[in-house]
């Protein structure tokens, strides 16, 4: 303060509070009122420009006033006032706010625990322009990863679903030909798939999908029909008869472990059992 701006509220002198003689002996004998000190007064006029004018101080007329307004602040705010955010105005960025809060200088700063950085590459860079911390990027990450987890399981699930009631109604369309319309199906793809065909329809589930395999099944029957696919004839291959191909084949069918593999796509010895059928299958005319 300003001697302009302080000044005291009386102009008689005080009391040295520790001399005995400024109230004319004992305090406990003395019958005369004790002056107490003057509080100073306050004048903000007597302020810097920017301070001397500002209408929240015209209201204080005492430094007394102003200390305890002051230490009321500080106590309703928390904090003091130099750690306080100060919330961007008119478009102004909020980057010293987000990084105040916690968020890392850059995007590779995130910790996202076992995800690797590859993958999280793109989640990271929205997650450090949208201002969140370590902790929140990674909650929002972790719920994320799970929701795509359950999607997928249902998918799955529903697919698996798909493939069952769809296989049931081909085995009652198509009845005691079942095997020998699948089995010609079989035979009209491999004899033109490629390895990537091959592989699409494996990785998809689609070579279990009725309406291929009924087609693939009119294809083999017309191919056999004009001698195209092996085995059209009734020729013995490879030391094997037609008839001694079809006991074999009736066999395997019987078979439950065989059979099993042989109707079954995801079954560990299902492509084995399809080729053994498929060469045996390719001696019968």
């Amino acid at each position: 303060m300003t001697e302009a701006s302080m000044t005291t509220s009386e102009a008689a002198p005080s009391p040295d509070a520790g001399s005995s003689e400024a109230i004319g002996g004992s305090l406990l004998s003395s019958d005369q009122p004790i002056q107490q000190q003057p509080s100073l007064s306050f004048d903000p006029t007597g302020l810097p420009d920017g301070l001397n004018e500002e209408p929240s101080l015209q209201t204080f007329d005492s430094v007394d006033k102003l200390a305890k307004s002051y230490v009321n602040l500080v106590k309703k705010m928390g904090v003091p006032a130099e750690q306080l955010l100060r919330l961007p105005q008119n478009g102004e960025s909020y980057d010293d706010v987000y990084n105040a809060l916690g968020r890392p200088e850059d995007h590779d700063g995130y910790q996202l625990g076992d995800y690797s950085p590859e993958d999280t590459a793109n989640y990271r860079e929205i997650a450090h322009q949208l201002g969140l911390n370590n902790d929140q990027a990674s909650a929002l990450y972790d719920i994320y990863q799970q929701d795509m987890q359950h999607r997928m399981d249902e998918e799955d699930a529903e697919f698996e679903q798909f493939e069952v009631e769809n296989l049931q109604e081909l085995q009652q369309e198509w009845g005691d030909k079942f095997n020998h319309n699948l089995e010609m199906a079989r035979r009209a793809f491999m004899n033109f798939a490629t390895p990537e065909a091959v592989k699409v329809l494996e990785e998809t589930g689609m070579g279990n999908h009725p309406e291929l395999l009924k087609v693939f099944a009119r294809i083999g029957e017309v191919l056999a029909e004009d001698s195209v696919l092996p085995g059209s004839n009734n020729a013995v291959l490879g030391g094997v008869n037609p008839a001694s191909a079809q006991q074999q084949i009736n066999e395997l069918m019987s078979d439950t472990e065989f059979r099993n593999a042989y109707q079954d796509g995801y079954h560990p010895g299902h492509k084995e059992a399809v080729e053994k059928m498929t060469k045996l299958y390719s001696y019968l005319g």
